[in-house]
């Protein structure tokens, strides 16, 4: 029998958090935590490598041989919650949990009618009789003022290096704030774009990211042929930023997740079963961290009917209780604690809740992560 998680006992401030606002702390930033005791550095690259687990690399450490020798005991964190790629580079970029910097999920209830795609900036109804609210402007989507600007306007040269079919996109413009924006056209360009961030006359942090062992994470799952060979990229990239470093800079390497294939005997399809449907308004959110939108008259009835159905194999909260548990952090605004759903829904191992017909492409997925388990959380912390 699966023990059902104590959210109570899971970090209130997430790891990305604590990582960006240590990064900055040891370039000289003023008002930042150094939660990670990171030594001084006048230059820091942070290689983000999307979807790469701790335990997957150690599985896989002899397709990735340069990011397996850097790795150390001890070298991990919790990334925080929901453990899904808007969330939590948001959470690194801006160094604030997702109940400070409003991305609560890879998809969420922006109003009462709309669900809202922070990667894809759109909207779309929860019904066919709504009409869906037009996307928020992205460059005022996270109000308070992030880590990133705090530190720029402090001195630091903060630079970010992705593909560059992102480079313009509004999720970089509504996450990316604070940071020069460099595009690259392939990964090739990424090393001698990473040097010439690093080498100016300040301090300097530059944020590469890597996006496509996610992708092939997703389609084919981790450990797959595709999945390896994108590792095996990954590594090569590793080593090449190292290579072109500027003398005395400093590589890190980490990531926003980790990656699991479901366990089909866990897997529930919210789309066929209609006990679950019964007084739900809406669900949205990854298949491993779900929100479930709900009436309120009926919001007990429903919580009890959901955790009766899911049994030990899932952990179902209320809003309150997963605000109160510190689940998005220690901290909550009020337009975040909106587009939360009145019921949380996360397995506590191998499962998921899917939507055959609504969301079938994401049901046919190979690999999915979002909720408290270790394999959707913990992540290497690798320096060289």
């Amino acid at each position: 029998m699966t023990v059902p998680m104590d959210v109570t006992r899971q970090p209130t401030w997430p790891g990305l958090a604590n990582l960006s606002q240590s990064i900055l702390a040891a370039l000289g930033g003023v008002g930042f935590r150094n939660a990670f005791e990171l030594a001084p550095s006048s230059a820091t690259c942070l290689l983000l490598i999307d979807g790469l687990g701790h335990a997957l690399l150690q599985e896989h450490a002899q397709q990735a041989p340069f990011l397996a020798a850097l790795a150390k005991p001890g070298g991990v964190f919790r990334v925080g919650f929901p453990a899904t790629t808007a969330a939590s580079l948001a959470t690194l970029s801006s160094g604030m949990a997702s109940g400070v910097h409003g991305i609560v999920g890879c998809t969420f209830a922006l109003d009462a009618d709309s669900e809202f795609s922070p990667l894809t900036w759109t909207c779309s109804p929860f019904s066919e009789e709504k009409l869906a609210t037009l996307a928020p402007p992205p460059e005022r989507f996270i109000v308070p003022q992030t880590a990133w600007e705090q530190a720029s306007e402090q001195g630091l040269r903060i630079s970010t290096v992705m593909p560059a079919r992102y480079a313009d996109s509004p999720y970089t413009r509504a996450v990316y704030r604070g940071s020069q924006i460099l595009g690259a056209p392939s990964l090739d360009a990424y090393p001698l774009l990473v040097r010439q961030a690093l080498t100016v006359d300040a301090a300097a942090y530059c944020f590469a990211y890597f996006a496509d062992l996610d992708f092939a994470g997703h389609l084919f799952g981790p450990g797959s042929e595709a999945w390896l060979e994108q590792l095996r990229s990954a590594d090569r990239l590793a080593q090449a930023i190292f290579r072109q470093l500027p003398q005395g800079a400093r590589l890190l390497v980490s990531a926003d997740h980790g990656m699991l294939g479901l366990d089909s005997a866990e897997v529930v399809d919210f789309d066929l079963e209609y006990g679950l449907q019964e007084d739900v308004l809406a669900i949205a959110g990854d298949i491993r961290a779900r929100h479930v939108y709900i009436d309120a008259a009926r919001h007990d009835r429903v919580l009890e009917r959901w955790r009766d159905r899911l049994g030990d194999n899932y952990t179902v909260l209320s809003k309150a209780n997963a605000i109160a548990g510190g689940l998005f952090g220690d901290v909550m605004l009020s337009q975040a604690e909106g587009r939360i759903g009145d019921l949380i829904v996360v397995p506590n191992a191998g499962g998921g809740i899917i939507r055959s017909v609504v969301e079938p492409a994401a049901s046919r997925w190979q690999g999915h992560h979002g909720a408290l388990a270790d394999a959707d959380q913990v992540v290497p912390l690798l320096m060289c």
